[in-house]
């Protein structure tokens, strides 16, 4: 599956792919190339797709490009040319998949070049520090209940923050089957975070997500009052980023961002290359801090 980071940039890449009026075409411009792609210091390998600058927003032609894809690291001068390669997306459209082995560390700036005869599009990627998360303290002595979630280095941003419970909510009896019904249900965190000394703070509210996932099931005409919420465990996810994520409005909207310039970080081009990956923690509150959220002790329904 890939990291969460790469969502918006897939698909920003498959409405450019599969759009041919609904933005405007390039005209008029001397720019070759539009890159999109994540370097991610903890994968075994990394890849840029890039598209040929048109003047009519076209299907790519099953066809070589004739350019030199090359990344350099700059503290240590370190290059390597990387593999192109074709693939053929699930609706029959083609796309060019720059491709490499070579590993991407964290702390490290990486500038990613595209040559041609007529020109270069390059651009320069900063990798996040390596961060982890760490768990403290609950703040259970009135509600609401919240368990601070430490990011424990000053990286530069966060996205994609979210929260996974995965619960019980009903007896096995009550449904059919001989297991306990479960559920995954998820909780958005987006904004959530904020900034202290030497890091970053997430503060995952216990007592607002119960109420938030308790209405899901009432509507969903799954909540048995006599049983209410069981959790099993939670995980935090979330991605950490370089500066440059910085979409307009705030928003990764991908009928936004595949306008021309509309976030990009490309020299001589257009699109975005960034730097990021995943860090997540699962775990599970003690029962006396969850009863005081309003969560179910399991040891109430036997």
């Amino acid at each position: 599956m890939r990291p969460a980071l790469l969502t918006f940039l897939l698909s920003v890449v498959l409405v450019l792919s599969g759009c041919e009026t609904s933005v405007d075409p390039i005209v008029g411009t001397e720019k070759a190339f539009s890159l999109y792609g994540v370097l991610q210091p903890r994968a075994d390998t990394q890849w840029v797709r890039v598209y040929p600058i048109k003047e009519q927003l076209r299907p790519t032609p099953p066809d070589s490009l004739d350019v030199t894809f090359r990344s350099t690291e700059l503290e240590r001068g370190r290059s390597t040319v990387w593999h192109d390669s074709l693939i053929r997306e699930d609706d029959g459209r083609y796309a060019h998949v720059y491709w490499s082995r070579t590993p991407i560390a964290y702390e490290r700036t990486y500038r990613l070049e595209v040559t041609e005869s007529g020109g270069t599009t390059r651009v320069e990627v900063p990798v996040p520090e390596p961060a982890g998360l760490a768990l403290r303290e609950p703040q259970a002595e009135a509600a609401p209940v919240i368990v601070p979630v430490h990011v424990t280095r000053s990286v530069p941003r966060l996205i994609n923050l979210e929260v996974e419970y995965y619960v019980q909510y009903d007896r096995a009896e009550n449904v059919a089957g001989n297991d306990p019904p479960t559920a995954r249900l998820r909780v958005s965190y987006d904004g959530a975070q904020g900034q202290i000394d030497g890091g970053w703070v997430v503060p995952v509210d216990l007592s607002e997500d119960f109420q938030v996932l308790r209405e899901r099931l009432v509507n969903a005409d799954l909540w048995n009052s006599s049983v209410g919420l069981v959790m099993r465990n939670m995980t935090l996810r979330l991605e950490v980023v370089n500066e440059a994520w910085n979409p307009p409005g705030g928003e990764f909207d991908p009928n936004v961002l595949v306008e021309p310039g509309a976030m990009s970080n490309v020299r001589n081009g257009f699109g975005f290359v960034g730097a990021g990956y995943q860090l997540k923690k699962q775990w599970t509150p003690s029962v006396e801090v969850l009863e005081k959220a309003g969560w179910t002790n399991p040891a109430d329904l036997y």
